[in-house]
């Protein structure tokens, strides 16, 4: 069984009224799938869901992160993987300096990757998966 950890990572100085998310935009068979993930990864080797999450978040945002507490886990039927989120919060580095395998431009395996911010409050437009995290979060 697959297992991730991920992180929501709010934007300093918003409130925690912003947090950082990953653009998914696939396009399969011509039709074009914009969603909205939180950012993280899949464990690797031994690493317990803290140790993946913030290896991810380095190879995927480019910062350093301090976790604060669970949110959630979960288990993805779709996936069938054992997913974990995160409460952390940003620690040091740039956004949008990450070199993970998202990055390499394989669009047709990945597809595409955008960091951007999403406001609690308009959560509601936003494909934002899983829908539990969503929830708690609105």
């Amino acid at each position: 069984m697959e297992k991730t950890g991920r992180a929501i990572i709010f934007v300093p100085n918003t409130n925690n009224e912003k947090f950082y998310s990953i653009k998914r935009t696939k396009i399969k068979n011509g039709n074009k799938n914009i969603y909205y993930t939180i950012p993280g990864g899949h464990l690797e080797d031994k690493e317990s869901y803290e140790e993946a999450t913030l290896r991810e978040i380095k190879e995927e945002l480019g910062i350093d992160i301090k976790i604060k507490e669970e949110l959630i886990s979960l288990f993805n039927e779709d996936l069938k993987r054992q997913e974990t989120f995160f409460i952390a919060d940003y620690i040091s580095g740039e956004i949008g300096t990450g070199d993970g395998e998202e990055w390499s431009g394989n669009d047709e395996k990945y597809g595409k990757y955008e960091i951007v911010e999403l406001e609690i409050k308009n959560l509601n437009r936003y494909n934002l998966l899983p829908i539990e995290v969503k929830n708690l979060l609105i």
